[in-house]
């Protein structure tokens, strides 16, 4: 045989025909134009497009292992970036492949000032936790890139901010979940017509349907494929002036120091004059944050919570203060009959510190509320520097690894695993994880792939970290270790169904399981959502 006839027929050896369909999951049919990418880790090593069926070929594929990638603009995969399963491609048999791809939502709408005339350039927050994948909460949108921890009780809310068009129109694609939506004025936009009787009004920051206040907001409920159109109108309230004083930490006047109104979006600012003294007018009866930040110098900052009611606030008080370095020690014990090497081989996740009256340093915050995340170093340790105030302390992004779960949060001789941690000087705070948690498992009717989550029975603890989840296997079977003892409920979410926020009502649908040291109990959690298809 010519030796050339030899190589093509091994090259041809090598390289086989991959083929597949791409449906739309809500209707069945065919998606087309769909990007299909066979990728090995992280890199495409053969792309292509979808056909107007939604079928795809790719023609000599080499021998390997491969996992696929589909894009479009309008379609989601209803597994997130990291449930990439693989597949090996090779002569025995020819490989084909078939993928459900989700439509997003749409929200979409306009934003409108007393009269009914648009507002341009108003800011548009979405914000929701997403939906369950396998046991995963996910969150994208066409405004951001999006992406979730497991299944907890208390989802991560994520947030997307988008601007109205100059006829005051937005539209957002996006998962379907829950939502809420707020609209925040451009800080040039007019003031209200005001009867020439009546008080001054100023625009306040309005939650869907039309209300002030973020707890009375409603939700959105944005279903696969369909579109949901809202307006919103802007609200206004009575208007009062806000007076006071910028302060160096020696009690000083602090000179020339913008003051800045508003959280987390700005809205108004005003400079202290020489003796340090502010006034800011116009400002919306309601709740506010006041803060000032020194931007020259050394890093000084002041934030107070404010709240402006039926007269003029006066002799208001921003007293700049230094950063301290607040440390968080972890405290692991070690499983029984391990030795020390087991616990410091078992590294944990990084942790959240969340201001509740404060500012973080502005190197490290990660979003207008004033977050941080803190990465333990080579000895477990977690540093930052942070202004004094008030905050709220581990929150996780992830559960540890087992068999550690979360036991308490102490600070000051007090458990803070409940509540809030104030910080006035250097501090640590005390997170101690324990390794004697219990086990929950069962089998769940239906479950299709989704997850069951166990939720603390106490209200107080239902907090990030505290919830614990698994996914259930292709016999609906699953099982959660590493569970904190105590009393819990148990629910199962179904494969891709929404995720709902765990509140009193849907507890009514769960199981009460008691979790016990060291032992393993049986809960056949029932489903609480169905798939959507």
């Amino acid at each position: 045989m010519p030796k050339a006839l030899l190589l093509l027929l091994t090259l041809r050896a090598c390289a086989q025909t991959v083929t597949g369909s791409v449906f739309d999951a809500a209707t069945n049919t065919g998606i087309a134009g769909v990007k299909v990418e066979l990728l090995k880790g992280a890199t495409a090593f053969y792309e292509t497009t979808a056909d107007g069926g939604g079928r795809f070929l790719f023609d000599n594929v080499r021998e390997g292992d491969y996992a696929a990638r589909y894009q479009s603009p309008n379609y989601f995969s209803t597994a997130g970036p990291s449930d990439y399963r693989q597949f090996h491609v090779s002569d025995a048999a020819p490989t084909k492949l078939e993928v459900r791809l989700l439509p997003y939502s749409r929200i979409g709408g306009r934003v409108v000032d007393g009269r009914g005339d648009p507002v341009p350039d108003a800011r548009v927050q979405v914000s929701g936790p997403g939906m369950t994948v396998n046991g995963h909460t996910y969150l994208r949108t066409s405004w951001g890139g999006g992406g979730g921890p497991l299944l907890r009780a208390v989802p991560l809310e994520m947030s997307f901010n988008g601007t109205t068009d100059s006829k005051g129109n937005f539209e957002v694609l996006l998962m379907p979940g829950d939502y809420r939506l707020s609209v925040t004025p451009p800080p040039a936009a007019k003031p209200p017509v005001t009867d020439p009787a009546g008080p001054a009004l100023a625009w306040r920051r309005t939650w869907y349907p039309g209300v002030t206040v973020p707890e009375a907001a409603g939700r959105i409920t944005a279903l696969p494929g369909a579109a949901t159109d809202v307006e919103i109108r802007l609200l206004a309230l009575p208007v009062h002036t806000v007076r006071g004083i910028v302060l160096l930490p020696n009690g000083a006047p602090a000179a020339r120091e913008t003051v800045t109104l508003g959280a987390p979006f700005p809205t108004s600012t005003a400079q202290s004059d020489a003796q340090g003294h502010f006034e800011i007018p116009a400002v919306a009866e309601g709740d506010w944050s006041l803060s000032a930040y020194q931007r020259v110098g050394e890093r000084l900052s002041a934030t107070e919570s404010i709240k402006v009611g039926n007269f003029d606030l006066e002799d208001i008080k921003l007293r700049l203060a230094a950063p301290i370095t607040v440390r968080v020690k972890v405290v692991k014990e070690a499983p029984p009959n391990a030795g020390p090497e087991t616990a410091a081989a078992s590294r944990l996740g990084p942790i959240i510190l969340q201001a509740r009256a404060s500012r973080i340093s502005t190197e490290t915050d990660l979003s207008p509320g004033g977050g941080i995340l803190l990465t333990n170093d080579a000895r477990g340790e977690y540093t930052a520097d942070a202004y004094p105030g008030t905050y709220g302390v581990g929150e996780i992004m992830q559960p540890p690894p087992a068999p550690y779960y979360l036991d308490s949060i102490r600070s000051g001789g007090g458990d803070a695993l409940t509540g809030d941690v104030t910080v006035a000087a250097d501090s640590t705070v005390t997170v101690v994880y324990k390794s004697d948690g219990g086990i929950v498992r069962g089998k769940v009717e239906n479950c299709a792939s989704g997850g069951v989550l166990v939720v603390p029975a106490a209200a107080a603890l239902r907090r990030a970290g505290m919830s614990g989840a698994a996914p259930c296997d292709a016999a609906g079977q699953y099982e959660i270790r590493a569970v904190r003892p105590g009393e819990y409920y148990a629910l199962a979410f179904a494969g891709n169904g929404p995720v709902l926020p765990v509140d009193d009502e849907l507890l009514k649908r769960a199981i009460k399981v008691t979790v016990r040291a060291g032992e393993a109990t049986a809960a056949d959690a029932p489903v609480v959502t169905k798939p959507i298809f």
